[in-house]
């Protein structure tokens, strides 16, 4: 129920910015629109093999603000305890193979870092519950389309995925 709660909170906070923030930036169209979109994260084969059940939320908002800005907020359970999980925005549906594709990129064949690219680095506390957040000058293109979690022993393993609606 706590998990429930959690989530309705989330999300409720989440509306409440959607629609404060831009009615706050006042004046000028283009300031005003934003694009939020939401997921459920689901296990994947890689985090079931190791036995997790990952469930939980995130969000991404982009606005025209101050010449385009993206905030990425995750929310997850069933993950280990006091662990940081290197998390980041993918260019692919959750139902490509591999899940999520290849990292999204401000600038496509750009850096590999959390400047170019998305990273919602997720942190869990000692229930295994974790939150992570990004906030990037620019406002992400369509093709930031998922998040993907990874195992932080080996990033090449996919525990979750959720897709961004």
């Amino acid at each position: 129920m706590h998990g429930r709660r959690l989530g309705q909170l989330f999300l409720a906070a989440v509306l409440v910015f959607a629609v404060a923030a831009p009615a706050a930036a006042g004046g000028r169209d283009h300031e005003r629109k934003a694009d939020t979109t939401f997921g459920s994260f689901v296990t994947l084969a890689g985090g079931e093999g190791l036995g997790y059940t990952i469930t939980g939320r995130a969000m991404m908002w982009r606005t025209h603000r101050h010449g385009g800005t993206t905030v990425v907020k995750v929310h997850v359970r069933g993950l280990d305890a006091t662990t940081e999980y290197p998390t980041h925005v993918h260019n692919a549906p959750c139902s490509t193979d591999p899940a999520g594709g290849t990292h999204y990129q401000h600038t496509v064949g750009g850096p590999v870092d959390a400047v170019n690219e998305i990273w919602p680095t997720v942190t869990t506390n000692a229930a295994g519950n974790g939150h992570g957040s990004a906030r990037h000058d620019n406002w992400a293109r369509p093709d930031a389309m998922s998040i993907v979690i990874h195992n932080p022993a080996d990033t090449s393993i996919r525990l979750a995925c959720a897709d961004l609606n």
